[in-house]
């Protein structure tokens, strides 16, 4: 008897343990929202071509969604739609999105892709140095939401809903 009551306590500290390593709280409907700390965005430039660049004060003024893909991954390919339809959504003189993309050995490449997907953003391949500035990548996709000041507001590593990221969005135009 007295092992199943020693068995049992031990078995509800696991579980308040684990509780806390996962981040559940023992409120759920707590009244407290998550604060968010905003983190400046690297101020990158990339090498587009022809002596072009592309940096980050390009997009001053606006929200900005950057998004590392590659072409031939699957949860890529469910992403891309989602950030093309928010685009249409709020307009390019509010939002931009910048496509990091890997080319994948037998997808079709960067150019056609843009093509068959029917984009309205830019596709660029990244470099090391714009990879390391957004602090490395663990998976894709991953996107940085940018706000109108340049501040990293959000990052989301695997495929992220347009609800989500219509919520940081509004977020960013209330500012």
């Amino acid at each position: 008897m007295i092992s199943l009551v020693v068995g049992f306590v031990v078995l509800l500290l696991v579980i308040l343990l684990l509780g806390r390593a996962f981040g559940a709280t023992n409120d759920a409907h707590s009244a407290t929202p998550e604060i968010r700390t905003a983190v400046p965005a690297p101020l990158f430039s990339l090498k587009i071509g022809r002596g072009q660049t592309i940096k980050l004060t390009d997009f001053k003024g606006k929200a900005l969604i950057v998004c590392f893909f590659a072409t031939g991954d699957g949860p890529s390919q469910k992403q891309v739609p989602i950030l093309s339809n928010l685009l249409k959504d709020y307009g390019e003189t509010n939002l931009a999105v910048l496509g990091l993309v890997f080319e994948q050995p037998g997808a079709p490449p960067m150019k056609t892709y843009a093509e068959q997907q029917g984009l309205g953003f830019p596709l660029y391949p990244p470099d090391y140095d714009i990879i390391q500035a957004f602090g490395g990548l663990t998976s894709i996709p991953t996107l940085f939401v940018i706000d109108k000041n340049q501040n990293i507001i959000q990052k989301y590593v695997g495929v992220t809903e347009a609800n989500t990221l219509e919520a940081d969005l509004r977020a960013i135009f209330k500012q």
